[in-house]
């Protein structure tokens, strides 16, 4: 998963063997550093490392017994602006040292997401309560590729019928989660009907433009997701070491905003409010707990 610092503005740094010293640099002179111990006695560290405002890199590793360092990850980090409201997060610990997965149903839309936990100190300390409230997931996805595609057109009609459909959309999946066997009905043949006109569409017209936009997963990792969705917002910055330019995109698609990073040299096409932006990355989560309140 190296592979997805260069969205920092690290794209001479994406292999191992190079990674190295920005590792060595990491744990020299950290931002943040946290330590924690595992239910096995064993002390887990993060070094936090800012390169710009608001993101950076982070190393995760463990303590041996001879108080050495065993580094397991160099990561990119940085801070997610927009929540993701979910009725509950289910994380799993993966057999990778200290990878953690979050799974969970966007509200809306009940999209589900998956994603890599990006707050790991934070999991931890909750995971000692016996009821945390979950407020809900700031999602952040890191591109090694990114196309800028052409909008749907559409008038005042037709977003106003897509409001209400989102309403009503919505409502149904309250009502199918409370256990209504007539919502869950009704969901389920909108889904077999929308399949077959997308199949019937997708005969003789391109998928760009019969999907407005779509978040699925893609390959042999569950955090690695296939995105299309509306540009609505663009941040434009500069790594402060490697004087890379990257892009922040706040993107809309089924119903979820998240900030999206790129480097500029893996986009094609300049993002526009407007535009759509169509690619592949690393989805990480920071789930946000409040401490101070029961679930």
């Amino acid at each position: 998963m190296i592979l997805y610092i260069r969205a920092l503005g690290f794209t001479e740094f994406d292999t191992k063997d190079k990674a190295e010293g920005m590792v060595a640099e990491t744990i020299k002179d950290p931002t943040e550093k946290f330590v924690w111990e595992s239910e096995s006695g064993i002390l887990n560290v993060e070094y936090y490392k800012a390169y710009g405002d608001d993101f950076g890199l982070m190393v995760r590793g463990s303590i041996e017994e001879n108080e050495a360092l065993n580094v397991h990850a160099l990561l990119p980090y940085a801070q997610g602006r927009f929540l993701t409201n979910t009725h509950e997060v289910d994380v799993i610990k993966l057999n990778r040292q200290n990878v953690y997965h979050g799974f969970c149903e966007e509200i809306k839309s009940g999209t589900p997401i998956s994603f890599f936990v990006q707050n790991l100190v934070e999991y931890k300390m909750a995971e000692k309560h016996d009821h945390i409230y979950v407020k809900g997931i700031h999602l952040l996805v890191y591109c090694a590729e990114g196309t800028i595609i052409l909008p749907i057109e559409k008038d005042d009609t037709d977003l106003l019928l897509e409001k209400e459909e989102e309403m009503i959309r919505e409502e149904l999946l309250e009502q199918a989660r409370k256990g209504d066997e007539e919502a869950m009905t009704i969901l389920d043949e909108e889904a077999t009907e929308a399949t077959e006109i997308l199949q019937e569409r997708l005969q003789n017209e391109d998928i760009l433009t019969v999907l407005e936009g779509f978040f699925v997963p893609v390959g042999d990792h569950d955090d690695i997701y296939s995105l299309l969705g509306d540009i609505e917002d663009i941040g434009v910055f500069l790594n402060n070491t490697t004087n890379e330019e990257m892009f922040r995109l706040k993107i809309r698609c089924m119903s979820i905003s998240l900030d999206v990073f790129i480097n500029s040299k893996d986009m094609i096409g300049y993002p526009t409010l407007g535009m759509r932006f169509k690619g592949t990355g690393w989805v990480h989560g920071k789930i946000e707990f409040d401490f101070d309140k029961k679930a």
